[in-house]
């Protein structure tokens, strides 16, 4: 079983438990109270680079190319992107690849660049955004991290050295 199916699994079975929990919430409480069915249940921090980094398969910087269209992939409807690979920090992609993103996520811009953390789809034959993360935009790799970035592994880093130290440290939530 891949990796990326691992994961799908183990996030299938935290689903339920929070489902399960969730039937009984709602029952407790007032319908407006209760988590939409939409929301995502993940079992990293999307806002810790070395959390996404140690759930991605790849992390990788890429330019845009153009929307691809859109899918059903394995029951999440996706928007397509195509990419042309700059840096690889994680997984070894190059050239131009498939990015999926579920639709209602921030839409990408052709001729933009962003940080990646994907998960592979091999029967799709494209690399997904991991659920709850946003593909980080930059201008170039050698800029700046910026002031969005906060804690002491940013300080005074580039972008490329920012995910390079993330990939380095990375924390695989799932393996323990």
């Amino acid at each position: 079983m891949s990796m990326f199916r691992r994961r799908l699994a183990l996030a299938a079975a935290g689903v339920a438990v929070v489902g399960g929990a969730a039937l009984g919430v709602y029952r407790l409480t007032d319908a407006a109270d209760a988590p939409s069915a939409g929301e995502a249940v993940t079992l990293y921090d999307a806002h810790d680079a070395r959390q996404v980094a140690g759930t991605a398969d790849d992390v990788f910087a890429g330019e845009v190319v153009d929307r691809a269209g859109r899918r059903d992939i394995d029951g999440i409807l996706s928007d397509l992107y195509r990419v042309r690979v700059e840096r690889s920090f994680k997984g070894g992609l190059h050239g131009t690849v498939t990015v999926s993103s579920e639709q209602g996520a921030t839409s990408l811009s052709p001729g933009a660049s962003y940080v990646f953390a994907t998960g592979r789809v091999p029967a799709h034959h494209t690399h997904a955004v991991l659920l709850e993360t946003t593909p980080a935009s930059y201008t170039s790799l050698t800029a700046p991290l910026g002031p969005r970035a906060a804690g002491e592994e940013a300080a005074n880093r580039t972008v490329a050295e920012y995910w390079t130290w993330a990939v380095a440290h990375e924390r695989d939530v799932v393996s323990g």
